[in-house]
C-alpha cells in the first residue's frame, strides 16, 4: 500500500511541469455566398448597379440616396454616400475622399490605388485597397465629373484581423469591383 502511495505521489510530481505551451487560437470557417447578382431597386436615386443576392440594399431615408449594402452572413457593409454636384463641389468631394482613404495609412501595411473608367457609361473613379490592421480595407468613389458623385467604404463588424479576414476581404473586393463594373448613372432624375 505504501508503495502505491509513493508511486502516485511520484507520478503527480512528474506530471506537473512548468513548460506548458498554449494552443494557438483558431478561427471559425466562414462560408462565402454564391456569386449570383441582381440589380438594385433604387427608383428615386440617380444610380443603379448589381449586388449579390445574398446582400441587402438599404436606402437610408434621412439622407439623399445614401445606402448600405449589407452582407449578413459576412457581417460586412458597403456604405454608400451620394452627392449631386449641383449641391457640392467635385474638387472638395475628391479631396475629402482622398483624405479619408489616406487617414487609414497610419495603421495600414500598404495601400494600392486603382483608377477605373467606363466612358460608355460615363463612370470614372478610384479604388483604394489597404492592407494590414485597418478599419476599412477598401474604399472607392465614382463620378461622371459633372452631375453625380458616389463614395463607398467597406466595413466589417468584427476586429480588423487581416489573417482571419483574408478570404472575406478578397471576396468583398470582388463584390465591390462587380458593383463598380455594373454601375450606371440615371441622368433623367433631378
Amino acid at each position: 500500500m505504501r508503495k502505491s502511495l509513493y508511486l502516485l505521489l511520484l507520478v503527480s510530481l512528474i506530471a506537473c511541469q512548468d513548460d506548458y505551451t498554449p494552443k494557438p487560437m483558431g478561427y471559425f470557417r466562414i462560408g462565402l455566398p454564391e456569386k449570383s447578382y441582381m440589380p438594385i431597386n433604387a427608383n428615386d436615386c440617380n444610380y443603379t448597379f448589381e449586388i449579390n443576392q445574398a446582400a441587402n440594399y438599404n436606402l437610408l431615408p434621412e439622407k439623399n440616396c445614401w445606402a448600405d449594402v449589407f452582407y449578413p452572413s459576412l457581417k460586412a457593409t458597403v456604405q454608400l454616400t451620394y452627392y449631386s454636384l449641383k449641391e457640392k463641389e467635385l474638387e472638395g468631394l475628391l479631396k475629402e475622399g482622398q483624405r479619408m482613404a489616406y487617414s487609414h495609412t497610419v495603421k495600414a501595411d500598404g495601400m494600392q490605388e486603382r483608377f477605373y473608367e467606363n466612358p460608355e457609361k460615363d463612370v470614372y473613379g478610384l479604388v483604394y485597397r489597404m492592407n494590414g490592421h485597418v478599419a476599412t480595407s477598401t474604399q472607392f468613389y465614382l463620378t461622371d465629373s459633372t452631375d453625380h458623385f458616389l463614395r463607398g467604404v467597406l466595413y466589417f463588424y468584427s476586429s480588423p484581423n487581416p489573417d482571419s479576414l483574408k478570404d472575406v476581404n478578397r471576396f468583398m473586393q470582388g463584390e465591390i469591383i462587380r458593383m463598380i463594373e455594373s454601375f450606371e448613372w440615371k441622368n433623367g432624375l433631378p
